[in-house]
């Protein structure tokens, strides 16, 4: 009895893997970029990342309605204009932390959508010319994130992790005001 239903059980799990493994690769972009031929992939793999994110956010704070900047789902957490205001003041710190710049100035808050996509786009771009310059052969080089020593690596991981943590509220956030976040290629 064993061996009847290994018979069909076997090509039946076989014939379902491949199926989701299908299905799964359909859901990747063959327009996805392939760091392995860049001259430094370690660095455009980050790069890639953070851009990803950073467009996602982006699109994010284009979608949302200024009237829904101020919107926060609980009194203890941030608003959505509070959110992609300290999305972009974090870009600025690790970003000049890691060109070994003072921070640019990012005290002023922002309020307006206009003020604040303005403000992203900045931070953003300035990003951009650190990730654009740098090397794989620098990864290793000091860094001080917050008081610890650590490497450069560490402070361009962390820009594009912490996109991507509060892209995730941002999504939350526009599913909660009946918006569709962009999605994109991954």
């Amino acid at each position: 009895m064993f061996r009847s239903i290994a018979r069909v059980a076997v090509p039946v799990g076989i014939v379902f893997v491949s199926v989701l493994a299908s299905l799964a690769n359909a859901q990747i972009s063959p327009n996805l970029p392939n760091p392995t031929t860049a001259p430094n992939p370690l660095t455009t793999t980050l790069s890639i990342f953070r851009s990803n994110m950073q467009d996602k956010i982006m699109k994010s704070a284009e979608a949302m309605p200024e009237s829904k900047y101020s919107y926060r789902p609980t009194k203890d957490v941030r608003s959505f204009g509070e959110i992609l205001n300290h999305v972009a003041d974090i870009s600025y710190i690790l970003c000049s932390n890691v060109k070994g710049e003072t921070t640019p100035a990012t005290a002023a808050a922002k309020g307006s959508k206009t003020e604040i996509m303005a403000y992203l786009k900045g931070a953003f771009g300035y990003c951009d010319g650190v990730y654009s310059g740098f090397t794989d052969a620098h990864l290793n080089d000091p860094a001080d994130f917050f008081g610890t020593k650590t490497n450069k690596m560490f402070i361009l991981t962390q820009v594009g992790n912490h996109d991507a943590l509060h892209y995730g509220n941002l999504v939350a956030y526009l599913r909660l005001n009946g918006l569709e976040p962009s999605g994109g290629w991954f």
